[in-house]
């Protein structure tokens, strides 16, 4: 009886050791799948800034533009 105990024990031990070896593999998988992740995000944010800064600068234009030509009416009105 004491042996089937020491030999269950023995194979329970040989288990956690596999099931620790396991979740060891899983947590390097993981991170080699985010890193190339964070490199996609940060990527994606400097094409989205270059499109906004783009666009923020398109409409200053726009807006300095429009802000012009409503001064030549005004003054157009005034004389």
């Amino acid at each position: 009886m004491e042996k089937q105990i020491l030999e269950s024990l023995m194979e329970l031990q040989k288990d956690l050791k596999d099931i620790k070896t396991d979740i060891h593999e899983v947590k390097e998988t993981v991170k080699r799948i985010e890193a190339p992740h964070a490199e996609d995000v940060v990527g994606m944010l400097k094409v989205t800034k270059k499109k906004t800064d783009f666009e923020v600068a398109y409409l200053t234009n726009r807006l300095t533009e429009m802000d012009k030509r409503l001064f030549n009416l005004e003054k157009r009105i005034e004389n």
